[in-house]
């Protein structure tokens, strides 16, 4: 009998899973396109565009543009490299997205109060009492809506960055955010004080106006600190809403009339 050979073919091992991949595979849930745990060279989709512009945002506030590389931003959201490409091109595009978010998200704090002051200022024709309540609502919505926004923190640390030290997406914020709320309050301010809008000392008094306000967020740590707070609570806020309408009024010579009503709702707008 002539003797067969068999050639034994040794088993392929099935290929590795990542961490991630393994646990989700275990739990029931596929991964899938904008999920964590897709296998990699996947860009994924709008979750993924999400989560990268949510963290470059916040390294961007933190470190500033030159301080944060593709790698960290797509390591923070848990992406590829190529994902960030894929989504926006460049670190340069990724930061004007993210700029662009910010005032998407800081509209509805901006709308309301050019409405209201436009139309106030309007419908008061000059009384100083119907002045000093639009002054107080100013304050009571922009205090409010920028102290007791959580995620608006990084969103104004980065527009700080921008105003100190402006890139080339500076004239768009100024265009589409903080113009159209300094042309509004300078509108009450000219109003309040008897001279023209366009005037240097109207447009600065304006500036101080805002500023009154918006400085309780940039300076909310040493504030804070100072006053042995732990955060800004509900209480906390509506101390500095009392102290910064009477020193807005006395800014702009109108009666103190104590702050503003919380509206319905109590959301401050």
């Amino acid at each position: 009998m002539s003797e067969q050979t068999t050639r034994r073919v040794k088993p392929t091992a099935p290929p590795k899973r990542s961490r991630k991949t393994a646990s989700a595979l275990r739990s029931g849930h596929r991964p899938g396109k904008g999920d964590p745990a897709r296998s990699p060279g996947r860009p994924g989709g709008a979750a993924s565009r999400s989560r990268i512009l949510e963290e470059a945002g916040r390294l961007f506030a933190r470190d500033g543009f030159e301080g944060v590389t593709i790698r960290r931003i797509a390591a923070r959201a848990e992406v590829n490299l190529a994902a960030v490409g894929y989504h926006f091109g460049s670190k340069k595009g990724l930061y004007h997205e993210v700029i662009r978010r910010i005032i998407h998200d800081v509209g509805p704090i901006i709308e309301p109060v050019v409405e209201r002051l436009r139309g106030g200022v309007a419908a008061a024709a000059g009384d100083r009492g119907a002045l000093s309540l639009l002054a107080a609502q100013f304050v009571r919505h922009t205090l409010t809506a920028v102290l007791t926004n959580q995620r608006l923190r990084w969103q104004h640390a980065l527009l700080v960055r921008e105003f100190s030290q402006p890139s080339d997406e500076f004239p768009m914020i100024m265009a589409e955010a903080v113009g159209p709320m300094h042309d509004a309050v300078v509108v009450l301010v000219a109003a309040a004080t008897g001279k023209d809008a366009t005037a240097p000392e109207t447009r600065l008094l304006t500036t101080n106006v805002v500023g009154q306000c918006m400085i309780y967020q940039i300076a909310r740590t040493l504030v804070c600190a100072r006053m042995g707070w732990g955060d800004y609570t509900p209480d906390n806020v509506e101390k500095l809403i009392a102290m910064v309408t009477g020193t807005v009024q006395r800014t702009l010579g109108l009666p103190e009339t104590g702050p503003a009503p919380k509206p319905a709702g109590g959301t401050g707008r």
